[in-house]
């Protein structure tokens, strides 16, 4: 179990729980910032030909101080060794991590070879970033458990679920008052705190620009697919319509399909635009101010018209309805509703109709977080420079920690604070980025998350035997795993 902000701050004010000195507002719902000392360790390589992880080698690094009005530039592909600012202090019965921002394991998320998870994500892998391009995955946390969770529910019906520290990219309601066109960046927790404002939803989430899947081979033409599949009788290679210039289309294209195959919903921008197309063409509405409709009974097919209009950045929302024929109940019916802003149509008696100028729908807003059960959670930071990527069905536009999307990578050597420990946290700080980070002291570079043990530790961290060898740590402190070796002698 997490301890929330009501339990750290009675554990603080008890003397239990050590953070010195406490920074003013630095308690979150679940964890609390943490901030970087003015002390650094970098390394001379070249002083050794290789490391040999049973020598001390007190060489290989070097301790330097910042002035408190100066930074240490951390060049691209440099790691250091950093530390709190903060002393900390854990008593037998809690235990702590450094933490990231992170989503449920489950999480759809789509890449440019198909659909994966958040659990199988690895760095170096591929994901897209907001404006739909391809971007590369620079690190992932282990999972998380035991993480407070919240189901984000957006008003086209989409839900993910993340935990209350996850931070999101939105456009609050004074902003758009004021046409200030300004973005800030808030936390789960944030948005659920101040989740409507005057009776209306305060926070909008931008969507994201056409997702550029690679140009695929594909067998058949996606524009006859789709106008196939929209008026198709699906169990022969023929098509009840009375249009001639789908019929035309057709012709030149050759066969259809009787289903949406996977690879059609993820190929290029222009062979997803003509799957569409057809899809419109022949079971599209549109009417006169522009919005737009897909009507089917298939589901499956429904479900593809939303995956593919999100994905070209548009705003669908499905409904279920039933369907009438000469007023005889025919089953259930979907209508999949969106206002596009480039061509969904071939067909000049409905293109006409699209309005591609003025306003069209470009957010989608946060309606509810709802409290959900825990979930096991998951972090990555993307090479994005917005450090934005997407996730969910509806390609939602999220982010990673506000310095992974600088770049800059940060880990605690001890992965867990073992109950007993005290002292400074030693950092591992990594910049993956193509440009210089300044590391300023006292800035914030991370937070930490208290769990409750089920029991209090019989051998807390700093008792004989355990092997503490960082116990009392006072700044970065180079690696002593070579005691390991000494201690088995």
């Amino acid at each position: 179990m997490i301890l929330s902000d009501r339990s750290l701050r009675e554990a603080i004010e008890a003397g239990r729980l050590i953070v010195d000195p406490l920074d003013e507002g630095a308690i979150q719902p679940s964890s609390i910032d943490i901030r970087l000392d003015d002390r650094f360790r970098v390394f001379h390589n070249a002083r050794y030909p290789y490391i040999d992880v049973r020598q001390p080698m007190d060489g290989l690094t070097e301790l330097v101080e910042v002035r408190p009005d100066d930074a240490l530039i951390l060049h691209p592909g440099e790691f250091v060794l950093g530390s709190t600012l903060e002393t900390i202090g854990i008593p037998p019965d809690l235990a702590a991590r450094l933490e990231g921002k992170a989503l449920a394991l489950d999480t759809p998320v789509p890449t440019p070879r198909g659909w994966t998870t958040m659990a199988a994500i690895s760095p170096g892998d591929q994901v897209f970033d907001d404006q739909g391009l391809p971007c590369t995955v620079v690190a992932a946390t282990d999972a998380q458990l035991g993480r407070p969770c919240r189901e984000v529910v957006f008003s086209d019906g989409q839900r993910i679920i993340a935990d209350v520290q996850h931070r999101w990219r939105t456009c609050d309601r004074n902003a758009r008052e004021h046409h200030l066109g300004r973005t800030g960046i808030v936390t789960t927790a944030e948005i659920a705190g101040k989740l409507r404002v005057r009776d209306g939803f305060n926070h909008h989430v931008a969507l994201t620009g056409a997702v550029q899947y690679p140009e695929r081979e594909l067998p058949i033409d996606p524009y006859l697919l789709g106008a196939w599949l929209g008026d198709g009788t699906g169990t022969r290679v023929e098509i009840t319509c009375a249009d001639e210039a789908i019929l035309h289309g057709i012709r030149e294209a050759g066969p259809g399909n009787t289903h949406v195959p996977p690879r059609y919903l993820v190929a290029g921008v222009n062979q997803r635009t003509a799957l569409l197309q057809g899809l419109m063409d022949s079971d599209g509405y549109i009417d006169t101010y522009g919005r737009c409709e897909f009507v089917s009974t298939l589901e499956p097919l429904a479900d593809a018209v939303v995956e593919l209009a999100a994905s070209l950045g548009f705003r669908p929302v499905k409904t279920k309805g039933r369907a009438a024929l000469h007023g005889v109940d025919s089953g259930p019916e979907y209508r999949v509703k969106f206002t596009p802003h480039r061509p969904v149509f071939r067909l000049s008696r409905k293109l006409e109709r699209q309005r591609l100028g003025g306003r069209h729908h470009s957010f989608r807003a946060v309606v509810d977080v709802r409290e959900t059960e825990s979930a096991p959670v998951r972090c990555i930071q993307v090479s994005s420079p917005s450090g934005m990527f997407l996730a969910g069905r509806g390609f939602i536009p999220t982010h990673n920690s506000s310095l992974g999307r600088l770049g800059l990578l940060t880990h605690s050597t001890a992965g867990f604070l073992d109950p007993g420990f005290q002292g400074h946290v030693t950092l591992e700080l990594s910049n993956v980025a193509n440009l210089p980070i300044t590391l300023y002291p006292g800035m914030r570079i991370g937070q930490i998350a208290v769990f409750q043990l089920t029991t209090p530790a019989e051998r807390p961290y700093g008792s004989g035997g355990v092997g503490s060898k960082y116990q009392g740590q006072r700044g970065p402190t180079p690696s002593r795993y070579w005691e390991n070796f000494r201690n088995r002698r």
